[in-house]
């Protein structure tokens, strides 16, 4: 598959579409649903090319998104990731982000929304005004910090005093944390030139060049003296992940604060060529990148002129023609998908691709993959942090664990599936999704947050060392919410304390025929390189 977009306003075009029509709808991705709209929609409008499509759809985004933000909000002011989840700094800050661009683009906030959040996260803020203070403050707490007063200085509560605490204590703060900051020194009544040049420097310094272009990493974060190697190594860890980090997202942060204080650099261009290449059929692994990726490439997009392009374009596959067409300012915003079948490649050489463009103002981005496909019960299963397992046994057997695996029921049988998860550490916004083989219909998936009191129900237990299944008490869920779809179970963590677990819950059987059972997933949803996988199976449902 090749994609060929004639300028960011085509590349970004999916991304949007994404983030819009994402499945779930925790807080941050409610946010992530208006928010990259919003600013895409008035970069374009000032650069004289408004998306009509995008402008008829983003009023009834907006206020959908306000809504639900306004119904979701706890007591204290701040946001959890799911509606009930306990106030969550990082989630908070995102979201009292999102709520200061719809409100600066002239949208109506309920009343007191943006100023309740605002309270919440200024009671975050720790003083770290001595050396002492300085030093005992975590990395993790510092790199928190940095986001929130960012959030607040975007929202208009800039607090020049912590501000300056912080960026004395800056060494603690991890890249995406030192340029949060340098946006919010700079957004402050009080930015001192000396500081963001120091803060603009760290950046530069910190960039990773190479063929595909410019890109920062996350780096592990310093610890307190007092912290145990273990405990710090853990801290290490899991602070990116915390933030849902990753390196393209802390690449689109870095590029948005040098888009603001720096935006002649040349590294910025570099920057973006790195971001559109780390795209995957269009768009970004998480909504998390996703959504600040898109922030980063409007501002770029804004200043770079590129929509003005006028070109002629070939692409070639092995010496043969494939495509071929101009680019006009007309259908600058349109992008280009070309398909090849992987019956035409040449499968015993290398394939040449060929992409080239003639003279002419503007830029031409492409990404170009490879996809797949494996008959399902040849996928087996895959370990990369998280190990998954799934059985499928008779609800009606007595037996527990020794309950047989059955690959065979009768229509009308009650299935129960079991889903066995191994963490050797702890592990952070993670997602569950189990497909339902066609055939058959999931039974009250509520009961999934219950403990598992007898071991034959629905439920969940946490499994020792031995593999012993703990009974858990009835109030207690590790789950921050189960969902029930059309075609699969879902279930979400926000922190899964390293260990085995084990969750069940049964499906009935409801048409005859064979069918396919689609890998159990788990990943952490911002950090999906943490992966697991179950082997694919293949269910009969007998008359």
């Amino acid at each position: 598959r090749l994609r060929l977009d004639p300028s960011l306003a085509a590349g970004l075009r999916e991304s949007l579409g994404y983030l819009e029509h994402y499945e779930y709808e925790c807080a941050e991705q409610t946010v992530s649903r208006f928010l990259p709209n919003l600013l895409t929609a008035r970069a374009l409008r000032e650069l004289g090319q408004p998306n009509a499509e995008l402008e008829a759809r983003l009023p009834g985004l907006v206020e959908q998104g306000l809504a639900k933000l306004a119904t979701i909000q706890n007591g204290d002011g701040g946001w959890g990731w799911w509606q009930g989840s306990t106030s969550n700094p990082h989630v908070s800050a995102y979201t009292v982000l999102g709520l200061s661009q719809a409100k600066e683009q002239g949208y109506t906030l309920p009343d007191g929304l943006l100023e309740r959040g605002q309270d919440f996260l200024a009671g975050t803020l720790v003083a770290t005004n001595s050396a002492n203070a300085r030093a005992n403050m975590s990395a993790s707490d510092a790199n928190q910090q940095a986001f929130v007063l960012f959030a607040l200085a975007e929202s208009g509560r800039a607090d020049a005093t912590r501000l300056g605490e912080l960026f004395e204590a800056r060494e603690k703060l991890a890249t995406d944390a030192r340029a949060f900051l340098l946006m919010a020194l700079q957004r402050g009544a009080s930015a001192d030139a000396s500081r963001i040049k120091a803060l603009l420097a760290d950046l530069n310094s910190a960039a990773i060049l190479s063929a595909t272009g410019a890109h920062w990493e996350e780096v592990a974060p310093k610890h307190s003296p007092s912290t145990s190697t273990e405990h710090a190594q853990s801290v290490a860890n899991a602070s990116p992940r915390l933030s849902m980090g990753t390196n393209t997202r802390t690449t689109a942060i870095v590029l948005e604060a040098l888009m603001r204080a720096d935006p002649a650099n040349q590294i910025n261009s570099n920057a973006v060529r790195w971001l559109m290449v780390a795209r995957r059929d269009g768009v970004w692994a998480t909504t998390q990148e996703s959504a600040w990726a898109l922030m980063a490439l409007t501002s770029f997009m804004a200043q770079s002129g590129e929509l003005d392009g006028q070109y002629e374009y070939g692409v070639l596959l092995n010496n043969a023609p494939l495509a071929s067409g101009q680019v006009t300012p007309a259908d600058v915003q349109t992008p280009i998908t070309l398909q090849v079948p992987v019956a035409d490649l040449q499968g015993q050489a290398g394939n040449l691709l060929t992409i080239g463009r003639g003279e002419g103002p503007g830029r031409l981005y492409y990404t170009a993959h490879l996809r797949t496909f494996l008959p399902v019960p040849e996928l087996k299963a895959l370990e990369r942090g998280i190990g998954v397992q799934r059985r499928y046994v008779l609800a009606s057997c007595p037996d527990g664990a020794a309950c047989p695996e059955v690959r065979e029921v009768k229509l009308g049988d009650v299935v129960r599936v079991e889903l066995s998860m191994t963490a050797p550490s702890d592990l952070y916004y993670l997602m569950v999704e189990d497909p339902l083989p066609a055939g058959f219909e999931a039974i009250d998936p509520a009961l999934a947050t219950s403990s598992l009191l007898d071991g034959r129900g629905n439920g969940l237990q946490e499994v020792d060392a031995a593999g012993q299944g703990r009974l858990l008490p009835p109030w207690y869920s590790w789950a921050s919410r189960t969902e029930l779809r059309d075609q699969k179970v879902a279930l979400f963590a926000e922190r899964l304390a390293k260990g085995a677990y084990v969750f069940s819950y049964t499906m009935r059987a409801t048409l005859p025929g064979e069918y396919q059972a689609i890998p159990t997933t788990a990943s952490e949803m911002y950090f999906p390189e943490v992966y697991g996988r179950a082997d694919g199976a293949t269910l009969r449902i007998l008359k």
